[in-house]
């Protein structure tokens, strides 16, 4: 059997759930290193929010009128993610949920995920969210170090970043969760570690712990081919990567994902979906979406977004590759048979097994014929073990 990292039973596919996700454009400023879709806006809220709601509506109709996925299904969790989503109302918020609800069945137990930045939250602010339902919240603080934020482009209050552990503690939104950036090239490993140690002792149910990369078509990679900000600092990276997941272990922390950690069974359930190739609504500009096993992903850009709400790219999905693109970054024990045998003919799916058996032999992985699970030892070869499962041809 293999040596489990969570008391929880192994994951499984499901049937019978979907997610909503819903994409908020705007921010007080796009990041320099961001490559999702995002409009700065300033501290103002965008005098287009009202119509942008309405358009989530809008949409949500449509796809649920032409879809057989959001047919006897129920919605088990909903994120509202961005660009920032604190930066609206939370009015707004609570009528969409509302609206979610009245139009589809959602479980009693949803998972109702919000992120919002720093610079948006207050006590008072976190207590509006609870009532509109919110259930789960994930901060991007990125870093409590001002020149690490700097010379990300990002917008600094500092005083809010010292004001998180009260805020924090006064929440009346119990799952709480932060994301953390390392790599930095004007930040050292011991500059992270003091971020982390800070979180840590907060006890918080969730972090991400991503490394800083260069994404095409950003402010930072232009300025690092440019040679005006140095490239993201690899022997950093992979010092730290190394390091998380015992330390993270040793303060209870479950590695269930290559970048993201949890206390036990506290995972993001919304996110296990896009690893598990489960079905999701995307609502937004900018937002993808998963129904009926076709990708669809809607229109970068808000003025046409609200004017065309409906107006999406549609490509079959790719399951083979897909499957094992997602499924494979998790590091908790799951069983590949029950994927395989949903989503693949046969052929397919004796192909991947082959191939888990030989990851095995490699000695990558614990496998006992039905139960799989990564070894530590694979996560500087994820990717090329991953292209092995791809090409089975």
């Amino acid at each position: 059997m293999p040596l489990l990292n969570s008391r929880s039973l192994p994951l499984q596919a499901r049937n019978g759930f979907t997610g909503i996700y819903v994409h908020y454009p705007y921010c007080y400023q796009k990041c320099d290193y961001c490559d999702f879709y995002s409009e700065g806006i300033g501290k103002n809220p965008s005098t287009n929010e009202s119509l942008l709601f309405d358009a989530y509506k809008k949409e949500f109709l449509y796809r649920k009128k032409n879809s057989a996925s959001l047919e006897n299904t129920k919605i088990d969790t909903i994120f509202m993610g961005g660009g920032t989503p604190s930066k609206a109302s939370p009015k707004h918020w609570k009528e969409l949920i509302h609206f979610f609800r009245n139009e589809l069945e959602v479980t009693e137990d949803v998972e109702i995920s919000f992120e919002a930045n720093p610079e948006d939250l207050s006590v008072e602010f976190l207590a509006e969210l609870a009532e509109a339902g919110v259930n789960r919240l994930n901060v991007g603080v990125q870093t409590r170090n001002e020149e690490g934020l700097c010379f990300l482009g990002r917008y600094v209050d500092p005083e809010k970043y010292e004001n998180l552990q009260q805020i924090f503690s006064s929440s009346k939104i119990e799952r709480l969760g932060i994301d953390l950036m390392y790599g930095m090239p004007n930040l050292s490993r011991s500059d992270f570690e003091s971020d982390l140690d800070y979180f840590i002792k907060m006890d918080l149910r969730h972090m991400s712990l991503y490394s800083l990369t260069l994404e095409k078509g950003t402010t930072y990679s232009r300025k690092v081919k440019d040679h005006i900000l140095k490239a993201p600092d690899e022997e950093i990276q992979r010092e730290i990567l190394e390091f998380l997941p015992e330390k993270m272990a040793k303060h209870g922390y479950v590695w269930y994902e290559v970048s993201n950690y949890c206390r036990e069974n506290e995972y993001s359930r919304h996110n296990l979906r896009y690893w598990m190739y489960e079905p999701y609504l995307g609502l937004g500009p900018g937002a993808h979406g998963f129904l009926d096993h076709m990708r669809y992903g809607n229109p970068r850009n808000s003025e046409v977004y609200l004017r065309h709400p409906t107006n999406a790219r549609r490509e079959p999905a790719e399951a083979k590759s897909e499957i094992a693109l997602s499924l494979f970054r998790l590091f908790l024990p799951f069983e590949p048979k029950t994927f395989f045998d949903k989503h693949l003919d046969r052929s397919a799916s004796m192909e991947m097994l082959a191939q888990i058996q030989g990851i095995h032999e490699k000695g990558y992985c614990h496998w006992d014929g039905n139960i799989f699970q990564w070894k530590t030892s694979a996560l500087f070869s994820l990717d090329d073990l991953i292209l092995e499962l791809i090409d089975t041809d």
